[in-house]
C-alpha cells in the first residue's frame, strides 16, 4: 500500500505556500493564531510564521510522526510547535476555540483522498462514517456520495471554528 496514497500525501511547495499566505495577508490581515490541521513538513506555517512573525502563534497537527520530528527539527526555533495527531481522533472544537479574541486562521492543504480509494487501498485511516449530509441511496450511484475525505475533514473544521475565525 502506497503510504503517499493512502494519507493523500502531496506536500505544498513552500513557494506556493508563501503566495496563499501573502494573499490571506492582504485579504484579512494577521490572525492570533494559525493552525495547520494537516501539517505535513509545515510549509504554510513556515510561511505564515515569515510573514506574521511574532505576532501570532503556530501550532500543526500531524499523522505521521516522521514529519513531525522533521518538522520540529527544522522549524521549533522559529516558534511553530508540532503535534502528533490523527485528524479523526482530535477535539477539533476545543484546539480551535483556544485562541485569543477567536482570530484563529486554519491554513493548509486536506489531503486529496477519497474514500473508496482508501477502501481500495485496505486503509484504516478514514473517519468513522455516517450519512452527515443526509444524501439518498441513489447518490451512491451518482456519483455523488463518494465522501471526499478532504471535503470531511473541512466540513469538521468549518464546524469547529469559532466566530471570528477563519479558513484558507
Amino acid at each position: 500500500m502506497s503510504v503517499q496514497k493512502e494519507f493523500g500525501d502531496f506536500q505544498t511547495p513552500l513557494l506556493l505556500a508563501r503566495e496563499v499566505v501573502r494573499l490571506i495577508d492582504a485579504l484579512i490581515g494577521t490572525p492570533s493564531r494559525v493552525i495547520e490541521p494537516t501539517a505535513g513538513l509545515g510549509t504554510f506555517l513556515e510561511a505564515a510564521q515569515e510573514t506574521w512573525g511574532s505576532r501570532a502563534t503556530y501550532g500543526g497537527y500531524e499523522i505521521n510522526r516522521a514529519y513531525v520530528e522533521e518538522a520540529k527539527a527544522n522549524l521549533t526555533t522559529k516558534g511553530i510547535q508540532f503535534t502528533t495527531q490523527d485528524f479523526f481522533d482530535a477535539d477539533w472544537n476545543a484546539i480551535l476555540s483556544d485562541s485569543k479574541n477567536n482570530n484563529v486562521l486554519v491554513l493548509g492543504n486536506p489531503p486529496w483522498v477519497t474514500n473508496s480509494a482508501l477502501g481500495s487501498l485496505g486503509s484504516n485511516n478514514i473517519p468513522t462514517k455516517t450519512n452527515f449530509q443526509g444524501l439518498r441511496g441513489l447518490d451512491a450511484k451518482t456519483g455523488k456520495a463518494n465522501f471526499d475525505i478532504a471535503e470531511w475533514m473541512l466540513i469538521r473544521l468549518i464546524d469547529a471554528l469559532p466566530a471570528g475565525g477563519s479558513m484558507a
